[in-house]
């Protein structure tokens, strides 16, 4: 009887073993909530579970290390008005639910409807935006990735090519800039006469078709995010065929160098930068975020120019030299990592000086003095 009993413990402790790591290792996964209508979901196909884009994209993930969901919904659109509106369906709330580590946006083709458009069209946007916002606020904190919309025409549906290319894309680009948000392009994908792509509605994606999606889905999830570098006063991105960049969120003015691929830094603040990848699509990848001190220093006039800052030997190990023609007796300096934190600061005798940098890990340094910066590198 006493072995029967610690038979059953054991099983019952190889149960919970189980349990919980199967229950840890589902939450270790990375999940991936498509959002979208029937284009999404896999309308008219045989199987939407396996042959849908999202269904597709699981297969081409791997199941180990990722969970995608399908989230679409037939016949709806972003449009809160005038519509059959993806904010009042299930799956919307279900995808919140998700809590996803990843978001793929795709409404707007049933919104693309002339009757619709030309009637709530003005209200897109900020439809569009306050749906983004409301996953922006989950405690997951989804990276999220929205999508220019497939081509797709069927005159007795109301649905128009050129409506989706000339009035709901643009503003689904502009929402991308506007809100930091990475772009998919999938309109100049699937825009290459395959007409195997779709099916016979002309609308909705074929299982080949839906892959192409997912293939594309995959390549952007799986890339790398750029990486941007601040040195000598200026955030600098990755080479790109366009720019955009953010501080704490807020689009930068073209004026003030938010186009460029280097842009001068005014301000403390979190920078990010939009990088369209190439020339022949609108494909758009955001930055990781980095963030920038710009220190503020006593002890020397902010409206003094100081003349190229010298420092040697450059990669130094315990003390670097600074020269400078106009530095003036007991001038504050400041050394920032590349996160822009301030890691050593001080005073200068005069413009010929020594900083020991003894005490800094090995890596990349910012020496800023007034209004000059240039860049430092403890050796190992």
């Amino acid at each position: 009887m006493k072995q029967l009993k610690s038979e059953h413990s054991v099983k019952g402790i190889a149960l919970f073993v189980c349990l919980f790591f199967s229950v840890l290792v589902s939450a270790q996964k990375q999940k991936v909530s498509c959002v979208g209508n029937s284009i999404t979901y896999g309308y008219d196909l045989s199987n939407p579970s396996t042959q849908s884009y999202p269904g597709q994209l699981q297969a081409l993930l791997g199941t180990t290390d990722w969970e995608v969901g399908n989230f679409g919904d037939s016949g709806r659109t972003m449009l809160k008005n005038g519509g059959y509106s993806y904010w009042d369906s299930q799956r919307y709330k279900d995808a919140l639910a998700s809590d996803p580590n990843y978001l793929i946006l795709k409404l707007g083709t049933n919104d693309s409807k002339r009757w619709l458009w030309d009637s709530h069209g003005s209200e897109f946007k900020s439809n569009y935006k306050a749906m983004v916002q409301s996953f922006q606020n989950l405690s997951s904190k989804p990276e999220i990735w929205i999508c220019l919309l497939i081509p797709s025409e069927k005159s007795d549906w109301d649905i128009f090519k050129s409506y989706i290319k000339d009035k709901v894309n643009p503003k689904i680009k502009e929402i991308a800039l506007e809100m930091g948000l990475s772009l998919i392009d999938l309109y100049t994908e699937l825009d290459k006469n395959r007409p195997d792509w779709y099916l016979a509605d002309n609308v909705h994606p074929s299982v080949a078709g839906a892959g192409v999606v997912a293939q594309k889905v995959k390549e952007m999830l799986l890339m790398s995010k750029p990486e941007i570098s601040y040195a000598n006063g200026k955030v600098t991105a990755p080479d790109g065929d366009d720019y955009q960049w953010y501080i704490d969120g807020t689009p930068v003015a073209s004026g003030n160098g938010g186009k460029q691929k280097e842009m001068a830094v005014t301000k403390t603040g979190i920078y990010k930068v939009s990088i369209k990848l190439n020339a022949n699509n609108e494909t758009r990848i955001v930055s990781k975020e980095l963030n920038v001190s710009l220190t503020v220093l006593s002890g020397i006039d902010s409206k003094t120019v100081i003349r190229g800052i010298k420092v040697f030997p450059n990669p130094a190990f315990d003390v670097v030299n600074v020269l400078s023609d106009n530095i003036s007796a007991n001038t504050g300096y400041s050394i920032s990592d590349l996160s822009g934190k301030t890691v050593l600061s001080g005073r200068l005798k005069n413009g010929r000086d020594k900083i020991n940098i003894s005490m800094l890990s090995a890596g990349t340094y910012t020496l800023a003095i007034g209004n000059e910066c240039t860049k430092v590198i403890k050796g190992k």
